[in-house]
């Protein structure tokens, strides 16, 4: 019995030795003419860690073959920002990891503190793999890129967009091969020239427009329509959404609209919110041309030299017409100086409130308080609040609500209720005329 537990623990103690031993692959990692070799490892603290380790040791198989076709790769042949060259590599890192096949774990070791392994492919068998994979590739690459050039030759530029992105797409996870062939007599780098057809789409494009300034008034809407011309290296290019919009100013101007076979695009301004005397108002091909492609490559297309044309807008005079109703008028006074504020403001006062288009309420009133020691005399307590309401006439819409609330005045109890009143009616304006102008410039009249 006792032999036996000697024996048992001379056993364990050898275990516990060879267990303690690293392997070579550990301490120095391995090359071979004939094998990629991969050595991964991960904290034994997490759970997790024979899955990590083993991703590990793939990608590192994966970046020596990506060393391997590194001055052939997409990424060094193109002009890529930061952003898009982020997302290249990414997809091509991921994808390597992903596509392996035929791996085969040569060994594993437990350290103190980690996990490793160490996993080998034939590289024989890689390039089998690699080749097959790759002219699956290079013909679906090719596919999209013919199509893609037979669409932007007949102008279908919005298909041939899609057809760029989507071969583009398709090509970029294995973007680690040398993805060349030849077609049409001569070698073609397909993912480059995907990419470089895909950005060039929009070169050589133009936007003429019908005019180069109109006028308009305030709040109303411009008859004539506008309108651009798209075209392309001298062609126009119909069924291309194109959108205008004010650069500077505002108002309202009808969507999107689709060129027709003139290469023209109309719209319409229908109403102008901005008192600014001199607008501008830009038509340039919509962002839903390109928005729905896959990932960076919205962003890629968007900041290209996407075309456009500026149209002036001159702004008649014609200040908005507006009836001024007083209601609670304890603050007699506060409707002149509220007068003025409109006038100065684009709004002209009317007498017929059906021909107005807005109609004003004013109100105000005194609460009296209470009567305070000032020393010389006594001061009575007035709170004073005034409310401006502006609405839309013909949609009685509220434009504006604008309050001053409980504002404080002190008036000596011998001053008579006239002065009193001209005394309140001074303090709530300087606040009315602090804060109401900036509040009338965005009121705006559909």
């Amino acid at each position: 019995m006792r032999k036996a537990i000697i024996s048992l623990f001379v056993l364990i103690a050898g275990i516990t030795a060879v267990s303690a031993q690293a392997p070579d692959w550990v301490r120095q990692h391995p090359v071979s003419e004939k094998e990629y070799i991969g050595v991964g490892s991960a904290s034994l603290d997490d759970p997790d860690h024979v899955r990590k380790a083993t991703q590990e040791a793939l990608a590192d198989i994966a970046s020596q073959i990506a060393i391997k076709v590194e001055s052939t790769s997409f990424l060094h042949q193109v002009d890529v920002d930061g952003h898009a060259r982020e997302m290249f590599e990414d997809r091509i890192n991921g994808s390597m990891t992903a596509w392996l096949e035929g791996q085969e774990l040569a060994g594993s070791y437990s350290g103190e503190d980690k996990y490793y392994v160490c996993y080998t492919l034939d590289k024989k068998l890689y390039a089998e793999k690699a080749a097959q994979k790759r002219e699956s590739v290079l013909s679906a690459g090719l596919d999209y890129l013919q199509k893609g050039r037979e669409s932007e030759n007949s102008m279908d530029l919005t298909q041939a967009v899609h057809l760029y992105a989507k071969g583009l797409e398709t090509v970029e996870p294995w973007l680690f091969m040398d993805l060349t062939a030849f077609s049409g007599g001569r070698q073609v780098n397909v993912p480059v020239e995907l990419y470089n057809a895909l950005l060039g789409v929009f070169s050589g494009m133009a936007i003429t427009v019908n005019t180069l300034q109109i006028s308009g008034e305030m709040y109303k809407p411009v008859p004539e329509p506008i309108a651009g011309c798209l075209s392309k290296n001298g062609d126009v290019v119909p069924n291309i959404k194109l959108k205008a919009y004010f650069e500077t100013g505002s108002g309202v101007i009808t969507p999107p609209a689709a060129t027709d076979y003139t290469g023209t695009a109309e719209f319409y301004i229908t109403n102008i919110t901005s008192k600014e005397q001199v607008q501008e108002i830009r038509i340039t091909v919509d962002d839903s041309v390109w928005s729905d492609l896959p990932g960076a490559y919205s962003y890629m297309v968007g900041r290209q030299n996407i075309p456009s044309a500026k149209i002036t807008l001159v702004l008649e005079s014609g200040p908005v017409s507006a009836y001024l109703h007083v209601g609670d008028n304890d603050l007699e006074g506060c409707e002149k100086y509220i007068g003025s504020l409109l006038a100065n403001n684009y709004f002209s006062l009317t007498e017929d409130p059906d021909a107005a288009q807005c109609f004003v309420d004013l109100s105000s009133v005194i609460d009296m308080g209470e009567t305070v020691s000032g020393g010389t005399y006594d001061l009575n307590v007035c709170y004073c609040s005034l409310s401006l309401k502006i609405y839309d006439n013909s949609t009685e819409e509220l434009l504006l609500d604008y309050s001053v609330n409980n504002v404080k005045v002190l008036a000596p109890v011998h001053k008579s209720a006239e002065a009193t009143i001209a005394m309140c009616v001074r303090e709530v304006m300087k606040r009315v005329n602090r804060e109401l102008p900036a509040k009338l410039g965005k009121v705006k009249v559909m």
